[in-house]
């Protein structure tokens, strides 16, 4: 007797599928490059109104994977 995990509604599954439509759509085929992630900042502020104010910067490194092939160097 096996134990058969819960199915998932048809709402989840829509939208995993349509999830995974999108992220083909925003992807690059050519691309092969690495990105990672060096820092991220974030800073908050809410005035006397109750309005808040967010800005979030991110730090990326993007390594491309031909760089790193060919040993190339910029310095």
């Amino acid at each position: 007797m096996t134990v058969s995990e819960p199915r998932k509604p048809l709402m989840r599954c829509l939208g995993e599928f349509f999830g995974n439509i999108a992220k083909g759509v925003r992807a690059k085929p050519g691309e092969d490059s690495e990105r990672v992630e060096v820092n991220r900042t974030v800073e908050e502020t809410t005035n006397e109104q109750g309005v808040t104010l967010r800005r979030t910067t991110i730090d990326e490194v993007e390594v491309h994977s031909s760089t790193i092939q060919d040993g190339d160097s910029n310095g």
